[in-house]
């Protein structure tokens, strides 16, 4: 039979183990993904397309077309699931026909369209089939079947509108979040365009009258609780969230958690206690706020935080001249000890009955659902009677390290870093700081008290802090100072120097006022995880200023003050696990030496580009100007209320 004939020739049964792939198959790479669909299929339906060969002229057959079906049946064959001299239909073609149908048959294909998926799925189940049967006879996870049976759950306009690709998929299955198709229509039509293409605008339409498990509320109440309570839930059936469908029901138990707290607090003698939801910061801000002293603690202990402090004070005047491990490891086991004491100190820490008569309580809930109790505010008409009755306390506060992050003295030196840099980037932006500083006496003026943490609006000089080794930011400022119009000031009267001050141009007076800004802020870092950023954190972070370019990490000002785990998890954070692991057992004098090395010089770290380039911009929590972004406009807020 000559190749013509077997062109023309009906497909014709061939043995598998005389067919094998072809080298003019166009298909080089077969990957695994899909195989076990494909052999599930074969075994179900058989094998529903022929395969396209060459005769070899020895027996043998090259399979050009439907290389993937041949390797899963000779799989099947090796499972034990087809027989050994399984055949299959083979329409024979000649070489010259081989390459160009191969490609064609590689290249014109599509997969089969989710909503067609859906509509299969739902035509076997209707006959009886269960998910995990119509899953095996398709070779898919049972898992996929089950997402498409719940695209049920969308108004066919809206399946429609998918099949005519006027949205995604991810779009579609945002609207099986509820049942209702007449609202699910009325949010497509009333959100804007580029919420139609926004699944979390979509969820967000249709929940607007519930509220999300991730909410405050529903973490302070608990979902177990809610639900005991007769409250109904909604689960996302694409997404981890969970959507609580009574919030009127989620409220009243919320509040009822806060009323039983403020029996406990009151039970406790304070003398008023309130209880709201939200953290009422203004006034807060007005109260006075007591310190809690040490009430019966025993006076070893106190002795024993006094050595313990002595000692870390030595040891790190020795660690400035001698590096050694052994000083790191005094240190760090100094810093433990007292820790462990500071823990036992904490525990007698509280308020006596008098101050707890004059003094209350604000308790509310935290953006994580966990509470948070302000004990010991003032209100202030009951400042001036307090200081009367208490008088001069011999008692201090008690002063405890954080029980997680650096140590205090380290954040405190890291935020006078961070305030050297801060003043340059004030002093260099004038217009910021006009608007800063005419915001912040507005605010004043007009009654609407706010947390300053920025610039000191009476314009004390500030007092000399603890000496700094000469920095990027120092020097920058001084430039700045030594370039500042300075004949002003020679004038023989205050009237005189005035008048000279108002005939200086606008850009001068601009400079004066800015550098003049930038010596009144106060050292701070900025606001951590949870913490809402202030007028001050959102001004810096316009400056523009990168952090990184003027500080940056190194063995005796930050490295030898952190703990080893420290070290390990920053180790973590910036190369890898892999790093961490890897140096998991050595001694923390070992692992200051190679954050320095690595820190000191990035671009001879011998590291990956992306490790290199976090190791020239990590900065520590707080040390950056950077602020978490503000929440887009809830415009699709809308059109959930439309529908």
């Amino acid at each position: 039979m000559t190749n013509t004939e077997h062109t023309t020739s009906q497909p014709r049964l061939i043995a598998v183990s005389r067919l094998e792939k072809s080298p003019l198959n166009a298909r080089r790479t077969v990957g695994r993904t899909g195989m076990e669909e494909l052999k599930a299929s074969l075994l179900a339906h058989g094998l529903m397309q022929n395969l396209v060969v060459t005769d070899a002229g020895d027996g043998s057959f090259h399979v050009i077309a439907g290389g993937r079906r041949l390797e899963a049946i000779k799989a099947l064959q090796s499972e034990g699931r087809l027989p050994q001299d399984f055949a299959v239909p083979c329409q024979i073609v000649t070489e010259a026909q081989a390459l160009e149908m191969s490609l064609a048959e590689n290249t014109v294909r599509l997969a089969m369209h989710p909503a067609d998926q859906y509509e299969a799925f739902a035509a076997l189940i209707e006959q009886g089939n269960t998910a995990a049967e119509v899953a095996s006879r398709f070779g898919v996870e049972e898992s996929l079947v089950l997402k498409r049976m719940k695209l049920a759950r969308v108004a066919p306009e809206l399946l429609a509108e998918y099949r005519n690709e006027g949205m995604t998929l991810e779009c579609l299955m945002a609207y099986t979040i509820i049942d209702d198709h007449r609202r699910q229509l009325k949010v497509f039509k009333f959100l804007p365009a580029w919420g139609r293409n926004d699944p979390d605008a979509i969820r967000a339409a249709l929940t607007e009258k519930m509220i999300v498990s991730s909410d405050k509320l529903a973490r302070f109440v608990g979902q177990d609780a809610y639900v005991a309570a007769g409250g109904s839930i909604r689960a996302d059936l694409f997404g981890d969230e969970v959507y609580f469908e009574k919030p009127a029901l989620l409220q009243k138990l919320a509040q009822a958690k806060l009323d039983s707290l403020r029996g406990e607090l009151e039970a406790e003698g304070w003398g008023w206690v309130e209880v709201n939801p939200d953290r009422d910061h203004d006034a807060i801000y007005r109260y006075g706020r007591l310190k809690p002293q040490l009430i019966g603690v025993p006076p070893e202990l106190v002795e024993r935080k006094a050595q313990l402090d002595a000692e870390l004070e030595a040891i790190g005047n020795a660690l400035e001249s001698d590096e050694s491990d052994a000083l790191l490891e005094q240190h760090e086991a100094a810093e433990n000890k007292l820790d462990e004491v500071e823990r036992q100190l904490a525990g007698y820490a509280g308020f006596d009955a008098t101050q707890k008569a004059l003094a209350g309580c604000f308790a509310s809930i935290g953006h994580d659902g966990t509470l948070c109790i302000d004990k010991g505010l003032v209100k202030p008409e009951q400042r001036k009677l307090l200081a009367k009755l208490l008088g001069e306390e011999d008692d201090k506060p008690v002063k405890t390290k954080p029980k997680h992050g650096l140590p205090e003295s380290l954040r405190r030196d890291l935020a006078a870093e961070r305030l050297e840099v801060a003043q340059v980037a004030f002093a260099s932006n004038p217009g910021l700081a006009l608007d800063l500083l005419a915001f912040q006496a507005a605010s004043t003026m007009l009654g609407e008290p706010v947390l300053w943490d920025g610039p000191d609006v009476e314009f004390r000089r500030p007092k000399p802090g603890k000496e700094r080794e000469d920095s990027t930011a120092q020097r920058e400022l001084a430039a700045m100072r030594k370039a500042l119009p300075e004949g002003w000031l020679k004038g023989a009267s205050e009237v005189e120097r005035f008048e000279r001050f108002r005939s200086l141009p606008e850009k001068d007076r601009l400079r004066l006022l800015a550098y003049c800004i930038a010596m009144t802020l106060q050292a701070k870092l900025g606001a951590a995880a949870g913490e809402e950023p202030t007028a001050y954190d959102l001004a810096l972070s316009l400056t523009g200023t990168d952090v990184a370019g003027y500080w940056r990490p190194g063995r005796l000002g930050f490295f030898n003050r952190c703990k080893r785990d420290q070290l390990l998890a920053i180790g973590r954070e910036v190369l890898d696990e892999r790093w961490a692991q890897a140096h998991v057992g050595e001694k923390k004098g070992a692992l200051v030496s190679q954050l320095d090395r690595l820190f000191s010089n990035p671009e001879k770290s011998g590291r990956a580009a992306e490790q290199t380039e976090r190791l020239k911009r990590w900065l520590p929590a707080g040390m950056s100007f950077e602020v978490a972004a503000s929440p887009k406009p809830a415009r699709a807020k809308k059109a959930g209320k439309a529908a």
